[in-house]
């Protein structure tokens, strides 16, 4: 270590290298995900750009090659409910990755957001169930 450090005691240079690792952990926790951001594990990506669109995109996830269709459905804070459809579920195609349904409205305040995946092999689940 003394080749690192020549000038300074060796007390210094173990301060100076246990203080480097530290600021090396804490920083390595910062790439981390923020919590609270899009939850796409479902393959299902939801966005809120301002108070009269939300947008629902598929955006592709390990073992939801067999999606066939999405059934939308958002509940604006009035209680007004829109479904949209995205494929079919008497259809074999698979939908697209980034196949996305825009809808337009009065979304300000708190919004639901329900999402429910068809599937090739005839199975069912709710992909997305949530406040915005």
């Amino acid at each position: 270590m003394r080749f690192l450090f020549p000038d300074l005691p060796q007390e210094f240079r173990y301060c100076f290298i246990a203080a480097a690792l530290v600021l090396l952990i804490l920083s390595a926790g910062c790439t981390q995900t923020p919590a609270g951001t899009t939850n796409t594990t479902n393959g299902i990506l939801v966005t809120h750009p301002d108070d009269s669109h939300i947008s629902v995109a598929f955006v592709g996830a390990t073992g939801m090659d067999s999606l066939i269709e999405m059934e939308m459905t958002i509940t604006d804070s009035n209680g007004k409910s829109i479904t949209k459809s995205k494929g079919s579920r008497l259809g074999t195609t698979p939908i697209q990755i980034h196949a996305t349904d825009s809808f337009t409205g009065s979304y300000s305040g708190k919004n639901h957001v329900l999402v429910t995946g068809y599937f090739s092999d005839g199975s069912q689940r709710v992909l997305v169930d949530r406040d915005i």
